[in-house]
């Protein structure tokens, strides 16, 4: 009757746009072989030699290239894993909305798999994982799925159920998100509590996480597990760009320009309105260049008319979505990076920007704080006149911190391992 089921939600192994799997580094695909025939699909996308991924990983949009926290996190993260792990098969399960039907094999033992999702920004993220999970289990065999955000954890009880180790990554307090209403936020709160409830392991990416968990779920302390975002990979990206950093800086008018950039979607919990008030105060003698693709919501509209209220549209440039070679080629040639998020898990961009030497200044949310920086790099969350006095008086001299020691995606790969390994499966 399972198997009935899964035939009707997925039919055969969904179907490439071009020409079926292909075979990518961390940031770029490149063709590979055909698509599988659906008996070895029915075996798992994953397999070699039918081998059953030994890791599922879900609650992603997908990877490579598919923007968000979550999503750079699981892009830098996993190929490490693998390359740790030969002998350990990987899947990675991201919704078709957001990267189409092409499947991606980023390693010889880590493949992306796309499923369905509902277009509907309430029911996208539970219906994809709800299908991975059943994915995960009854088509790919896996032992481990490794859910990440409290979203998709709201399924973790089903995931244990069914026989499956579960692994939750916690990336921060979603329902605190302005973009939620209350019954919204209500259910994000449920989803932590479930998660952290069925998991057999859980992480939390900053320090300050993983202690308010241990406070609030104390029978689970000794199962939840400290192990932070990564900053190094924004130096790959660097040496492996394709244009000079001078062409990305010349793309938008920046050429012999000081400038600040701000890195991040634009959603109300990122803070460029604050950033925007600040700079129209301040006027420092730098522009303002803020990357990021749009939400999608009506804050889009806010940030362009209040670029326009306040007269900066010479001032103030939205890049929009770039490739990362782009975020990296910017954040190398910035004078300063600001950071005036109301919410975050661990920043990834202020990682970025620190390990690309570029001073950071950032909002003195408690994740932020966990960065571990000097007192000179912080200002108070939501107090645009503070950030103005910083940008009138010392925008340029801002000193800048070192992150690489501390933030390490191989150190994070191998704790990553470890966790896996903790749960009891031999490798094969």
């Amino acid at each position: 009757m399972v198997n009935a089921i899964l035939r009707a939600l997925f039919g055969s192994a969904p179907t490439a746009k071009a020409s079926g799997t292909f075979m990518a580094g961390a940031s770029a695909a490149t063709p590979d072989v055909a698509t599988p025939s659906r008996s070895k699909a029915r075996a798992g996308i994953n397999s070699r030699r039918g081998r059953r991924p030994f890791v599922t990983v879900i609650g992603l949009r997908g990877i490579p290239d598919v923007s968000g926290g979550i999503e750079t996190h699981c892009e830098y993260l996993y190929p490490r894993v693998a390359d740790q792990n030969r002998t350990r098969d990987f899947l990675v399960i991201g919704r078709k909305p957001s990267m189409g039907d092409l499947r991606h094999r980023l390693r010889p033992n880590l493949s992306v798999l796309p499923l369905p999702a509902m277009s509907n920004r309430f029911m996208e993220t539970i219906s994809n994982t709800f299908l991975a999970i059943l994915d995960a289990r009854f088509r790919q065999g896996s032992r481990i799925v490794h859910i990440h955000a409290v979203g998709p954890a709201l399924l973790a009880p089903l995931a244990r159920a069914l026989g499956m180790k579960v692994v939750m990554t916690h990336h921060g307090d979603d329902y605190r998100r302005a973009k939620w209403n209350g019954f919204v936020k209500g259910i994000l709160k449920t989803g932590e509590r479930v998660g952290i409830g069925s998991a057999h392991q859980v992480i939390a990416v900053s320090r300050s996480l993983a202690e308010r968990l241990k406070r609030e779920y104390p029978q689970k302390a000794g199962v939840i597990h400290y192990v932070p975002n990564g900053a190094d990979h924004i130096l790959d990206e660097a040496r492996s760009s394709k244009r000079s950093a001078e062409d990305w800086v010349a793309r938008f008018g920046l050429s012999g320009t000081p400038f600040m950039v701000s890195v991040g979607r634009l959603v109300p919990e990122k803070g460029f309105a604050d950033l925007i008030r600040a700079y129209a105060i301040a006027r420092p003698a730098a522009r303002l260049v803020i990357v990021g693709g749009q939400s999608g919501s009506a804050h889009d509209a806010e940030i362009a008319n209040l670029i326009a209220e306040k007269g900066l549209q010479d001032h103030v440039i939205l890049t929009g979505a770039i490739p990362r070679e782009g975020v990296a080629a910017l954040l190398s040639r910035a004078n300063l990076f600001v950071l005036a998020s109301h919410h975050e898990g661990l920043p990834i961009a202020a990682l970025e920007a620190a390990a690309m030497s570029t001073p950071i200044l950032v909002s003195d949310i408690q994740p932020n704080l966990d960065l571990g920086l000097s007192s000179e790099h912080y200002f108070p969350v939501g107090d645009h006149e503070a950030l103005a006095r910083i940008l009138r008086n010392s925008w340029d001299s801002t000193p800048e911190a070192d992150v690489l020691s501390d933030f390490n995606w191989a150190r994070i790969a191998t704790q990553t391992g470890r966790i896996y390994d903790s749960l009891g499966f031999e490798a094969s």
